[in-house]
């Protein structure tokens, strides 16, 4: 009975249910937007032909230069005879295989970017929706690439725990704490937060750690916004024992960095060690996940709003001053005490 109460009071205390969330969001069902996924991948690996790789970066120069930068290439030659070695390796037809099979004829994919759009349109009107296109590239070239224009998924990273090939970073395996993210449902929340980047304005002379937490605590807070129905720990890579165990702990946590004197130092080693990609975040404890960081500056931002209902997420996103930010969020952590109240 003990353990039920502190699961509902770490539910309500982090706004994590996800009906509530969906009933609370505004109706974006009059809001049209235009979604259409090119499949690339398919079309270059049902007709592997050099000509069909020319004629992709023919067809496609704005992907071919800012996902491929074939610019760096003194023709074009030398860049589709290394990606037709890559994609006539017998290697590339199980990966491939297993894109068909995770993510099939992605209507799911579409329907969750198609709700991300309307909500992104709701708050910003102007909002067009960049064009999507899907390849798979044998881990030689980034996982995304999002612009205001055009979004580039390259499929064979987001095949998720079962793949036969491990997705890799510059010839090294991703470490399986960031690894874990690499999967399909993890995928529509990774491109928001990334076209988050476009409304979130920040002071680049503010160097600080508090700087840094708000900054991603606004990207977390926009990503929740445009995906309402989708679970936070989609949005934070957090498992859900995480997401509870750290609710827990809340108060303990922000003691740490308050008794440290952190938020206000300009330290990008203690920046990254508290925000940056970790197994852990060993300053606070060696069971605390990595990121925490983000986490906690999600929470400010949750409770500025709460504070500040007037404010809109136009405004908050557009906000530059971290620290005002944070003192009109009256942010108060919530943490065991309370749980077991």
């Amino acid at each position: 009975m003990r353990k039920y109460l502190l699961i509902l009071l770490i539910c309500s205390g982090l706004s994590a249910c996800k009906k509530s969330d969906c009933e609370n969001a505004p109706s974006v069902s009059n809001i049209e937007v235009n979604v259409e996924i090119e499949r690339l991948d398919q079309f270059l690996m049902t007709n592997k032909s050099k000509d069909k790789i020319n004629q992709v970066i023919k067809n496609n120069p704005f992907l071919a230069e800012k996902y491929f930068n074939i610019k760096k290439y003194p023709n074009d030659s030398l860049f589709v005879n290394p990606y037709w070695n890559i994609i006539s390796n017998k290697g590339m037809d199980t990966l491939y295989a297993q894109v068909q099979e995770t993510f099939g004829d992605m209507k799911d994919i579409k329907a969750e970017f198609e709700e991300a759009f309307k909500y992104i349109k709701h708050y910003y009107p102007d909002f067009n929706p960049p064009k999507i296109k899907t390849i798979v590239s044998g881990f030689n070239a980034p996982e995304l690439l999002v612009t205001d224009s055009l979004i580039v998924i390259s499929l064979d990273y987001f095949i998720g725990p079962k793949a036969k090939y491990l997705p890799q970073s510059e010839g090294q395996l991703i470490p399986a704490y960031i690894l874990k993210r690499f999967q399909k449902q993890y995928l529509v929340p990774m491109v928001v937060m990334l076209i988050s980047n476009k409304y979130n304005q920040v002071n680049m002379l503010d160097k600080t750690l508090l700087a840094e937490m708000i900054y991603y605590g606004k990207a977390y807070y926009f990503t929740k916004q445009m995906l309402p129905c989708h679970s936070d720990t989609l949005i934070t890579g957090y498992t859900k024992q995480e997401t509870i165990d750290i609710a827990y702990y809340e108060d303990v946590i922000w003691a740490s960095l308050v008794q440290n004197k952190a938020l206000f130092k300009a330290d990008q080693l203690l920046t990254q060690k508290i925000c940056g990609e970790s197994p852990k975040t060993y300053n606070i404890g060696d069971k605390c996940p990595g990121r925490i960081g983000r986490w906690v500056g999600w929470r400010i931002l949750k409770s500025y709003q709460q504070s500040n209902s007037d404010q809109t997420l136009n405004t908050i996103m557009a906000e530059k001053d971290a620290k005002k930010l944070f003192d009109a969020s009256k942010y108060r952590p919530k943490g065991k005490e309370k749980a077991e109240k």
